[in-house]
């Protein structure tokens, strides 16, 4: 009995559900965003973290965190590796001395836009055995279920609680 290539392996019925697809997609989608990435020693999130401080200049640090469903310490964490790389910069901002503002850097903003075209393609080739009207179909379908379900878009939603450690009793 032969088996069938990864490529045409068709996926079993009781994987058929959001749950499972959407992890797969991720794998897909992180895939071939870190081939590109990779190159630049960038992970996908911190892709992310320029995209929405591009998109969105002056913007501060939980309004960012928010908005990628991200916690503000992993932000953080970010944002200090992309201020050592020269690409983001935090400023004061002026109507709250305590806030930052975040904007990117020029080289920065150079590489968002030298790596745009290979990153728009590779998002191409995933969604190649599509048509342009299901490919816009699909992209309208998941925002739309992904807004309807905010509650649960939350960093850290879904991880385990962490165990407390039983206390060890000696016995006799």
């Amino acid at each position: 009995m032969s088996r069938g290539s990864p490529k045409t392996a068709a996926i079993l019925a009781s994987h058929r559900v959001p749950a499972h697809l959407a992890r797969r997609f991720h794998q897909l989608c992180l895939g071939v965003t870190a081939e590109i990435l990779g190159r630049q020693d960038l992970t996908p999130l911190q892709w992310a973290v320029l995209a929405a401080i591009s998109e969105e200049p002056g913007s501060g640090q939980r309004h960012v965190a928010k908005r990628l469903g991200i916690d503000a310490v992993t932000l953080g964490q970010i944002i200090e590796f992309l201020e050592q790389k020269a690409l983001v910069q935090r400023q004061i901002d002026p109507d709250d001395r305590r806030a930052r503002q975040l904007f990117l850097t020029r080289d920065g903003a150079e590489l968002r836009q030298g790596l745009r075209p290979s990153l728009l393609a590779a998002q191409d080739r995933i969604l190649a055995p599509l048509t342009r009207t299901e490919r816009a179909s699909l992209l309208d379908m998941l925002a739309r279920v992904i807004e309807a379900n905010e509650s649960y878009a939350r960093p850290g939603n879904g991880r385990r609680k962490p165990r407390r450690k039983l206390e060890s009793h000696s016995h006799p």
